[in-house]
């Protein structure tokens, strides 16, 4: 396990574009939460989440995508921050993870099907589909035959968020209605826009928990940093060479290449949609693994901490009579349900 995940200082920041967003009238603004992809770093959306339901921090709808889109349909489903938390620690180490791995042999498609780890997701939502939510659902997903990414409003939420999740290369695509579905980061990896199209908000908090270009520049997030070639004994040194060799990750082969090659675009895709966001909260991390889940409680607390810095800027986004405008202690009128008139058919 690493404990020095999370970076020292900052930990979220206020979108350059939030001054040209109005406050929607005299009325409750009407607020959606966006939760990017992210592997394993996404775990710290549940801590983001837990700080917005303490600081009673009203959310209308959500957007996801991958590990986005799982955190999201939990909540969306009715389980609380406490809840989420709970899910993230049922995965304490390497072996439990390997108990949700359905392996494809021969890996022709990829490594794993994801079909154990939608079924882990069913527990909780019990073939709920969309509109049994108890909040509108945004999950977006790459659709493999037309190249674009594709938003799920309809259905069982467990397949979409299974076809939301396929990682590229890692995890077999997802057939559904003929088509064919990877992993929604791969197109949308933080799709404020596409929730701002679909529903009538106000205003977006968009969380990212990627790496931030400059970050990876930096040094500052080792996880994409160039790795240098360590020195063995001379008795592992054969051992290490011919492992480097088959080991299709190993830094400088084919899939350490595409992984690479794939963040390059996420990291600016995800740049432009923080634009278009109100208030982005940006958990950060000195380094991780898209499958570091035993390292839960340093990504919760990750979340917790960006999203506590963030709260004047979220409280902003309310009139002063609003009681997100209050520390805690207060109940929020339920938000009205716009997904009758505003989901696109």
């Amino acid at each position: 396990m690493n404990p020095n995940l999370q970076l020292p200082g900052t930990g979220w920041s206020r979108a350059e574009e939030s001054l040209k967003h109005g406050s929607g009238g005299g009325g409750a603004p009407r607020v959606g939460l966006v939760l990017s992809s992210g592997g394993a770093r996404g775990l710290a959306h549940a801590g983001v989440i837990q700080v917005l339901e303490e600081e009673r921090i009203p959310v209308t709808a959500i957007a996801g995508c991958s590990m986005g889109s799982y955190v999201g349909a939990l909540w969306a489903a009715g389980l609380d921050g406490m809840a989420l938390e709970e899910r993230a620690r049922e995965i304490k180490d390497r072996a439990a993870l390997k108990a949700l791995m359905d392996y494809v042999i021969p890996p022709s498609e990829g490594l794993i099907r994801g079909n154990l780890i939608r079924q882990h997701l069913e527990r909780d939502l019990k073939g709920r589909t969309f509109a049994d939510l108890e909040r509108p659902l945004l999950v977006i997903a790459t659709d493999l035959d037309s190249l674009t990414p594709h938003v799920f409003d309809t259905g069982l939420v467990s397949s979409a968020v299974h076809a939301s999740s396929a990682i590229p290369a890692v995890c077999a695509p997802v057939h559904l209605d003929g088509r064919r579905y990877c992993d929604g980061g791969v197109s949308e990896p933080l799709p404020v826009t596409l929730l701002k199209k679909r529903l009538h908000l106000d205003h977006i908090i968009a969380v990212n928990v990627m790496p931030a270009p400059a970050d990876v520049e930096a040094q500052t997030d080792h996880t994409f940093a160039v790795q240098q070639k360590a020195e063995y004994s001379i008795f592992s040194r054969p051992f290490r060479s011919i492992w480097g060799k088959v080991n299709l990750f190993a830094a400088g082969n084919v899939m350490d290449t595409f992984r690479r090659a794939l963040m390059a675009a996420q990291l600016h895709l995800i740049a432009k949609e923080e634009a278009a966001a109100d208030v982005v909260i940006h958990p950060r991390f000195a380094v991780s693994t898209w499958h570091d889940y035993e390292n839960f409680a340093q990504y919760l607390q990750a979340g917790r901490d960006a999203a506590k810095a963030a709260l004047p800027a979220i409280r902003a986004l309310f009139p002063p009579t609003h009681p997100a405008q209050e520390h805690s202690g207060h109940e929020i009128a339920p938000q009205p349900d716009p997904r009758l008139e505003q989901l696109a058919a």
